[in-house]
């Protein structure tokens, strides 16, 4: 396919078939090993005799890697060559996770994973900013979203196939970085990139500029601090799933099918999201959402009851699932060049890094209650602060628009709001 065929008159990427395939053999596989750290925490409890504190921290370690690559790769993700630097990536990715499976080692594994991690870094990274290239970031993320949410879902619905051995959830991660490296072509650069990148991102006037910035900046500091609380007391909830339905009285069968659910859930809460978005607007969408994740949270580490754990896990995935399209769709939306989507992303990645060390610490020293808490007081501080983003300007509260430019006066951007939208 041409690029001709591939590019809107604005330069900036349509879905196209291609480009769609260059998201999955990225952003869509990066996310799968990320997906499946209850799988691998079990299956290292299993195959390599350590305990839950210790797998936690493994599955810390390589999501850590994926963060930290993702902070690297912002400082010249702009203008990028994304597809080459997508492979780049997968070649890390297959390395890390196929050594991983040959020697099935405490150390090998160690290293591996952080090896595959920086690979799955560099892959989201590039995924990340390719989102806020196309013509409408939001359609795109959510378009990513519900891929992966189709293909989590079934990885872990078969899970339970794998019978909790470590060599095989690794080969099947390998196996996708694999096919990734024959999909990656499609991802869109930000037009004009190379020579003509900085001209493109600073077209406008300079007049105004460094407010602009500046103010973009200190949004995109609170939205990433945010991010980062928020994915930490989430993943201390999902990487201790295991604990948790124990303790309501579930077998581990069952629980593997209530996570393949929960999954699932998340389906259908990225297929929701643009329809809150388009009804209600990103705001109230969020601060909705958000209370019903934190309820069900709450419900699902004290309750005792299996019926309770399972009902709340299953609306617990369709809220984050609804979130994570609404939050980085935002992100995308904030800075053509991808940037802000990248920075996100990453302290996104951070949290989700340590929420299975620290969840792993403890969820066998506190109380359920006290747990529970602990896990749901920073999503109030959360919500607060994505209302107040969404909320200050037009172009954040609607959506469905091409991303901004960064560069552009405050005021082609602060766009008035109407009459009861502050």
């Amino acid at each position: 396919m041409s690029a001709a065929t591939s590019k809107a008159p604005s330069g900036l990427a349509t879905l196209t078939a291609r480009v769609v395939m260059g998201f999955v053999g990225t952003w869509v596989f990066a996310l799968m090993a990320a997906n499946l750290v209850p799988v691998l925490i079990a299956a290292m409890v299993q195959d390599l005799g350590v305990d839950i504190a210790t797998a936690g921290a493994l599955a810390t370690g390589m999501t850590a890697g994926s963060a930290i690559a993702m902070f690297v790769t912002t400082r010249f993700i702009a203008n990028a060559d994304r597809a080459r630097l997508g492979r780049l990536g997968l070649v890390a990715m297959i390395l890390g996770y196929g050594l991983a499976a040959a020697l099935l080692t405490t150390p090998a594994v160690m290293g591996g994973l952080m090896l595959g991690g920086i690979g799955a870094g560099i892959m989201i990274a590039t995924g990340t900013a390719a989102a806020s290239s196309t013509q409408n970031p939001d359609k795109t993320v959510t378009t990513v979203m519900v891929i992966n949410r189709l293909g989590a879902t079934a990885l872990l619905a078969i899970a339970p196939l794998f019978h909790n051995d470590l060599r095989s959830v690794l080969i099947v991660i390998t196996a996708l970085g694999v096919l990734g490296l024959i999909l990656a072509g499609g991802l869109p650069n930000l037009p004009g990139t190379g020579a003509n990148a900085a001209s493109t991102a600073a077209a406008a006037p300079s007049t105004g500029s460094s407010t602009a910035e500046r103010a973009l900046s200190a949004t995109t500091i609170i939205l990433a601090i945010s991010m980062c609380l928020w994915s930490l007391t989430e993943d201390m909830v999902y990487s201790m799933t295991s604990v948790l339905a124990t303790q309501a009285g579930i077998t581990p069968e069952t629980s593997s099918a209530l996570l393949a659910g929960k999954v699932g859930g998340g389906l259908i809460g990225a297929l929701l999201a643009p329809l809150a978005l388009r009804w209600i607007g990103r705001s109230w969408s969020l601060v909705i959402i958000i209370a019903v994740s934190t309820i069900t949270k709450f419900i699902m580490i004290t309750s005792g009851s299996a019926v309770a754990y399972g009902t709340s896990i299953i609306v617990w995935g369709v809220m984050y699932g609804a979130i994570l399209v609404l939050v980085t769709g935002l992100a995308a939306v904030m800075d053509v060049t991808g940037r802000v989507g990248v920075i996100v992303s990453g302290f996104y990645l951070a949290g989700v890094a340590f929420g299975p060390l620290i969840g792993g610490q403890l969820v066998g020293t506190l109380s359920p209650l006290q747990y529970a808490l602990v896990v749901t007081a920073p999503s109030v501080l959360f919500g607060a602060a994505l209302f107040v983003i969404s909320r200050s300007r037009r172009k954040f509260e609607d959506g469905n628009t091409t991303a901004v430019v960064v560069a552009e006066p405050a005021a082609a951007h602060n766009d008035a709001a109407p009459a009861g939208r502050a």
